[in-house]
């Protein structure tokens, strides 16, 4: 046959599995689609590869014995169309499968999307990121947590964990397992690091960023979490950290920049979005001191109220204002470090030029830096903890200030290095 026939029928095949997804994003609740889309059209895709099988197996060379003899198997053009038929058909009645067991379990729709998206394109890669939804909700949304906190001592058998927001941490968390074998296996370099250092560093930061907000939440009124203001830290939150998230591991899974990458308009545009995205969820912090500090949140000992709206409110302010000036400035760091210059291990900042990143980073940390200074001020009695709460939350804002101003002018770790 010529193969613009074989052409033909690989389009074909395609836009009837592409049909099929269709139906199962667009119309998840039809029962007559849902049939089509699981059952017809996989047994219509299933014939099409037997076919071609039974007509064209018995002349192939190659086998499934080694990669080379796989290679030679499929040098074949229409057992190559069958091996492609044979992905269109199984990875539908995968997506088909995992759709069904979503409704099941009560998932929302909306997250079964991505899902079923990656699974039309990268089948395993899907299946994977479902479990991942399935396991984080679960581990959430059972009596998991509160059973582990009962074996701790008693101040942390006190808290409450918001089941969204904890769900979104813990799976941040496991997405650690796959970034550090991606880490392991992949030897390509960018700026002299490994492609997947930063995708790790950020899946940390977000998964600790996530986990403060699901135990701080709960401690602001119920009023507050009904309104806007508290919805906006719970969906709106966990949306753009994961939109961060997956961007930068896009990035590095083609070696490229995600920080300052302004190749083209369509990386201009991603880039000034992820901004956006970082302002907002960002200034989600200050809303969560909001939340705090109102007269209806929950009793705390006063110390630790103090403590939790100041560093919260210094993360807020700390944070936009370090991260507007990092992402005006042309790179992370200011002045050219030396070729093999020193850097901190794992975190990467320059020891020879001034590094705009150490001041964000104690920017963002102020939400969880000022609260355990509070724990140990809270020995010092309830008349000066109060007190020597505020004096180390105005000596940190200058500390980081400081960090900032030093990075500015070329100098590295607050201008001592």
């Amino acid at each position: 046959m010529p193969p613009s026939t074989w052409d033909a029928a690989f389009s074909i095949a395609g836009q009837i599995a592409i049909g099929g997804w269709l139906l199962l994003i667009c119309a998840p609740h039809w029962r007559i689609g849902r049939a089509v889309a699981g059952l017809a059209i996989p047994t219509l895709l299933s014939l099409g590869y037997f076919v071609l099988i039974a007509a064209f197996w018995h002349g192939a060379s190659g086998g499934f014995s080694s990669l080379d003899a796989v290679a030679a198997l499929f040098a074949s053009r229409p057992l190559l169309l069958a091996g492609w038929i044979h992905y269109l058909a199984f990875d539908l009645l995968i997506g088909g499968w995992l759709l069904g067991q979503s409704q099941r379990d009560g998932l929302p729709h909306w997250a079964m999307i991505p899902v079923l998206a990656l699974t039309f394109l990268f089948g395993p890669a899907g299946y994977l990121l479902y479990r991942l939804i399935a396991v984080s909700r679960t581990i959430a949304s059972e009596d998991r947590i509160p059973r582990f906190l009962a074996r701790l001592p008693a101040p942390f058998r006190a808290l409450e964990w918001e089941p969204r927001l904890t769900a979104a941490g813990i799976a941040t968390l496991l997405l650690v397992i796959p970034t550090l074998l991606a880490h392991a296996v992949d030897p390509r370099l960018f700026n002299g690091d490994n492609v997947w250092l930063k995708p790790l560093k950020f899946e940390i930061s977000i998964a600790v960023y996530l986990l403060s907000f699901a135990v701080l939440l709960p401690l602001t009124s119920e009023t507050f979490q009904r309104s806007r203001l508290g919805r906006f830290t719970v969906w709106p939150v966990i949306g753009l950290l994961f939109f961060e998230l997956v961007y930068i591991a896009w990035r590095a899974s083609r070696g490229e920049a995600s920080h300052y990458n302004q190749d083209g308009l369509t990386a201009t545009f991603l880039y000034a979005v992820m901004g956006v995205a970082a302002v907002l969820f960002t200034a989600a912090s200050g809303v969560l001191a909001y939340g705090l500090a109102r007269s209806d949140a929950v009793p705390m000992p006063p110390v630790l109220r103090r403590s939790l709206v100041l560093g919260l409110a210094l993360t807020c302010g700390l944070g936009l204002l370090s991260g507007a000036i990092i992402s005006s400035a042309s790179g992370h760091t200011v002045g050219t470090p030396m070729p093999g210059a020193a850097v901190i291990p794992f975190f990467g900042w320059s020891l020879t030029a001034g590094d705009l990143r150490l001041a964000h980073f104690l920017a963002l940390h102020a939400m969880h830096i000022v609260p355990a200074f509070a724990l140990l001020a809270s020995f010092l009695g309830k008349a000066v903890a109060p007190r020597a709460v505020d004096a180390f939350a105005l000596a940190y804002a200058g500390i980081t200030a400081t960090a900032l101003v030093a990075a500015l002018n070329a100098r590295p770790l607050l201008g001592m290095g």
